[in-house]
């Protein structure tokens, strides 16, 4: 990225050593405005615990959201690291995508732990 900065002796072009940005920037879904009545995919990568946590997470939001209704993790496939590799990320992504849309999810929660 080339900037130019004003200083005392002049106008100077300055070259950022972080170069030119390499990720297309995409815009998020918005956010629902309750979970009144939505239908919550989880989704596991196999990471910290989660087959503890999601189900306390499961419970929070069903405390707070009565007509919630949670798809636990397990009617999902795992999403790993390995499971994104360039060469299987496309037909992993669309499994997961069809999985969503067969349960009616609205939202989902993606991974968790530390």
């Amino acid at each position: 990225m080339v900037a130019s900065v004003t200083g005392q002796e002049g106008v100077y072009e300055v070259v950022s050593p972080l170069g030119e940005p390499v990720v297309k920037q995409v815009s998020m879904a918005p956010r629902l405005q309750t979970l009144e009545g939505k239908t919550i995919g989880e989704i596991w990568n196999g990471g910290f615990r989660g087959d503890e946590s999601f189900p306390m997470i499961e419970k929070m939001l069903q405390e707070r959201y009565p007509t919630v209704k949670m798809i636990p993790y397990i009617e999902f496939p795992l999403v790993t690291i390995a499971s994104l590799h360039p060469e299987t990320k496309t037909k992993t992504l669309q499994v997961l995508r069809s999985k969503l849309k067969e349960k009616g999810c609205d939202a989902a929660i993606v991974g968790n732990g530390c």
